[in-house]
């Protein structure tokens, strides 16, 4: 019996240190696979953070754009009320004008009616001059 128990623990001591290098490659394997995953994990942090950098970028940008066109749009209303300050001003300038040629037009036949009423001798003169003219 006592060879029978010998080969046991020899058959025993030869399995375990097996088993032992087995489950430390395993082990080796899996802390490799891990190392290489925790290393694609930074990696796509690092890109998540730039991304998210990109982003906040262009959302400051779009901020600022959205401010100009808030005051263009702003200028824009201003020019249209001036726009329609002007258009008034001038309507206001050419009645003002009209009624200036008016009354120049009635200066004038007046100016024309006093010469004829006050002096019969001057007409021949007037009408003389205005076929020149």
């Amino acid at each position: 019996m006592p060879v029978t128990n010998s080969n046991k623990y020899s058959i025993s001591l030869l399995f375990f240190p097996l088993v032992f290098l087995s489950i430390s490659c395993v082990c080796t394997t899996h802390i490799k696979e891990l190392t290489t995953k925790n290393e694609e994990l930074k990696t796509l942090q690092l890109e998540l953070q730039y991304k998210g950098k990109t982003i906040s970028d262009l959302f400051d940008r779009l901020s600022k754009k959205d401010r100009e066109i808030g005051k263009l749009t702003d200028e824009l209303h201003a020019a249209h009320e001036t726009i329609e300050e002007l258009k008034s001003n001038i309507e206001k300038l050419r009645e003002v004008d009209v009624q200036m040629e008016e009354k120049k037009e009635e200066v004038d036949n007046r100016i024309e009616e006093t010469i004829t009423t006050s002096s019969p001798e001057a007409t021949p003169e007037v009408d003389s001059k205005s076929t020149e003219e």
